[in-house]
């Protein structure tokens, strides 16, 4: 006796073809969703860290800082010297202070535990400026950091004896809170304050 073969028809192996190419397609749409998604995720992370780092640093300054007077070329400047659309050449809001705390091990270091800060927006990135000595030599230049990006504003406030104020006028003395507000491109308006420690109010 003969066996009958029978094979799939064109038709068959044609449908079986389309199935197969519109489940590839859906499978490849799926994927490339699963790939924008984690790269979206990836850049929010980062940027959420790059948020909470520039608070955590203008934080660590802020508490730290001294009433401890400087002098520039030998002039004498404020213990706090603010202001707005110039200082530093800032675009926004500018500051310079001192800070304690810089760890110096065993004084190892050619240098005390003060440090002269200073913070600025400079086009849309806030920059913190930090300098070796708290009494600058002449000439001597800042090192410059990029702390966070895509600022739009850079909006200082200091509080003291149950006012604030967006300007500091009082020599030798230091604010005992500062407000920080950021305005970003992202996440829109940003305020913290910063309550300053004991010993340097």
């Amino acid at each position: 006796m003969k066996s009958v073969q029978r094979g799939f028809t064109l038709l068959e192996v044609l449908v079986a073809l389309v199935i197969f190419a519109l489940l590839s397609l859906a499978a490849q749409a799926v994927f490339q969703g699963v790939l924008r998604n984690n790269s979206v995720m990836k850049a929010k992370i980062a940027r959420l860290s790059e948020l909470s780092f520039a608070m955590q640093q203008l934080e660590n300054d802020f508490i730290h800082m001294a009433p401890r007077t400087v002098r520039e070329s030998g002039e004498a400047k404020n213990t706090l010297f603010v202001g707005a659309d110039g200082v530093l050449a800032s675009r926004e809001d500018g500051v310079t202070f001192t800070r304690s705390g810089w760890i110096n091990p065993d004084a190892r270091l050619r240098r005390s535990e003060f440090q002269r800060l200073g913070w600025r927006l400079k086009g849309t990135g806030l920059e913190r400026l930090s300098w070796l000595y708290p009494d600058s030599l002449p000439g001597a230049q800042p090192r410059q950091r990029v702390i966070l990006t895509a600022v739009r504003q850079f909006r200082l406030r200091y509080y003291r004896d149950g006012r604030w104020s967006s300007r500091w006028a009082t020599p030798g003395q230091i604010p005992q809170a500062v407000e920080v507000t950021l305005a970003l491109s992202d996440y829109g308006t940003v305020t913290r304050r910063f309550w300053l420690a004991e010993e340097g109010r």
